[in-house]
């Protein structure tokens, strides 16, 4: 086996050929607290939709009390086929050591921004060095993608991390050919899967088999024993799908095929998007180092180093594969963004050392003041003109000014050499994160939680039944800590119409759907509540119209 490319760590013709190890340290340790620390310190509710879920499918899970609970999620007394158990597994562990709430969550995506940082810069460095790994790990640290998907409680950072080990052991075997690097990369794959289900092999096994079919044909493949690794990969799922069975939830399994696996891949009912999706979004997404990542990739292709195939089978095959998938959302991209810090990284020391091409220097400054120009006309466009919201209108103004300020300084780095130029981007990255996920989150989070009206919930229904009507499933039940009714259009009259003491939750938009009204006649409780710009009337102890 041959290394995939010489190391370069003491190439001084690159821009950080002086930095040191424990330099790159400190520099990227900075750069992940700088970050990703705020969204610990200050403090944020679970948002509907996704988060609030995935809090209240651990609730569930915590008061299952049994073993079938814990190896089956469910979510509002229903299982939940959506995501593999893992996730929740590692966040339970989590917080068992520092107390189970929704901070939890934060820290978690923290913890495995961190890894995947780790991850970036020993995979760069295993392909070109240095000073490619410090740059590469520095721009996964601060992209805009990332700076997202690492403050929600969502398991596609964790999924980023098993894809990135994945390479850096795919590299290693390459190097070496030993049989514990060929391990690794088998024990990545199947981490990946276990994380968030088959999806997962679009970021590592694809890649790798395309890699290695590209570099050595047959014989590249074969010797990354597929059949073994297959097998271990069916037998690890088989042992959790037939304890599923066991335990009474085929149902369960079936549910996971029909809606999860082929629903989603050939006629979504979540996310549907075109087949240009991501490929539309990614300028924004990869800001500001998009100029980098086309750098990079015409570098690539034009010298061909031996490691190219490698970088480009690991963005581009799982670009594909999840285009091609009818469900899409923007963070699924999140896997596939190590490659991409890294074709940026390739790209650094081909730059000139003084003032940079406007086509390089220019599209964060326009990122920047696009951004801010949204956040100056969001809220009045979006925001209901009410005195409740002016609270959350300023706050976010306040955020676009400073956004639109932080991109006139960006004019000014525009004159800067390259290192000062990709210096001040970094810490642009880190004030933007502040902004964001600081100042404007915390203000924000009114619009998004549902703690209010889930504590209203549970102080007026006590333990009497609570009928909601034509809600998704689950975004409620955290804050509110119980299981609700769930009620269609058709059904939700009659329900209300035989349970007189229960909680009946409804949004503005269906009340004439279901009473021909705007409201039931003569209800001794009724409270409003605005979550996700949704209004619902909550109803209790009405007086029953006759049908």
């Amino acid at each position: 086996m041959t290394p995939p490319h010489p190391a370069a760590d003491n190439d001084v013709s690159s821009p950080s050929a002086l930095s040191t190890p424990r330099r790159d340290f400190w520099v990227l340790l900075g750069l992940i607290i700088g970050a990703y620390a705020v969204n610990l310190w200050i403090p944020r509710d679970l948002w509907v939709q996704d988060e609030a879920r995935y809090g209240e499918v651990l609730r569930e899970m915590l008061q299952s009390g049994s073993w079938e609970g814990w190896l089956v999620p469910h979510l509002n007394g229903f299982t939940y086929p959506d995501k593999p158990p893992v996730y929740f597994w590692v966040v339970a562990a989590v917080g068992a050591v520092v107390g189970q709430g929704e901070w939890v969550f934060r820290l978690v995506s923290f913890f495995a921004t961190a890894f995947c940082v780790w991850g970036v810069y020993i995979t760069a460095r295993r392909l070109d060095g240095r000073d490619t790994a410090f740059w590469s790990s520095a721009f996964f640290s601060t992209i805009f993608l990332s700076l997202l998907v690492g403050q929600i409680a969502r398991m596609d950072m964790l999924l980023c991390a098993s894809a990135i080990f994945a390479w850096y052991y795919l590299l290693g075997f390459r190097q070496s050919g030993t049989s514990d690097k060929l391990a690794g990369l088998w024990a990545m794959i199947a981490l990946g899967v276990a994380i968030k289900g088959p999806i997962a092999l679009l970021f590592s096994l694809a890649p790798a088999a395309v890699w290695m079919y590209g570099s050595s044909r047959w014989q590249g493949l074969r010797s990354l024993k597929p059949l073994l690794g297959m097998a271990g990969l069916v037998a690890m799922v088989g042992i959790w799908i037939s304890a599923a069975v066991m335990s009474g939830n085929d149902a369960y399994l079936q549910n996971i095929w029909n809606k999860q696996l082929v629903g989603r891949a050939v006629s979504s009912w979540s996310h549907a998007e075109p087949f240009y999706f991501y490929m539309m979004l990614a300028p924004l997404l990869f800001m500001p180092w998009t100029a980098l990542v086309v750098k990079g990739g015409i570098w690539l292709n034009k010298a061909r180093p031996d490691h190219w195939q490698s970088v480009l089978a690991f963005s581009l095959v799982p670009l594909l594969g999840i285009s091609l998938v009818s469900g899409k959302l923007f963070i699924y991209m999140q896997p596939l963004i190590p490659a991409v810090c890294i074709t940026a990284g390739l790209a650094v020391s081909r730059l000139p050392r003084d003032r940079l091409p406007i086509w390089v220097s220019l599209p964060p400054v326009v990122f920047l003041f696009m951004l801010g120009i949204v956040l100056l006309w969001g809220p009045g466009k979006y925001l209901p003109q009410t005195t409740a919201h002016h609270p959350v209108a300023l706050p976010l103004t306040i955020t676009g000014v400073l956004i639109i300020t932080l991109a006139v300084t960006g004019m000014l780095l525009m004159w800067q050499q390259r290192d000062r130029w990709l210096n001040g981007w970094l810490g642009a990255s880190v004030v933007l994160s502040w902004l964001l996920f600081g100042f404007a989150t915390y203000h924000a989070n009114p619009l998004f939680s549902a703690r209010d009206f889930g504590a209203a919930i549970a102080n007026q229904a006590r333990d009497k039944p609570v009928g909601l009507v034509n809600t998704t499933r689950g975004i409620l039940n955290f804050y509110a800590g119980r299981i609700m009714q769930e009620l269609q259009k058709n059904e939700a009259r009659q329900w209300w119409m035989k349970h007189p003491e229960a909680l009946f939750i409804i949004k503005t938009g269906d009340l004439r759907k279901v009473f021909k009204t705007s409201q039931p006649a003569d209800c001794r409780y009724h409270q409003t509540f605005t979550v996700e710009l949704k209004q619902y009337h909550v109803y209790q102890h009405c007086r029953r119209q006759p049908k």
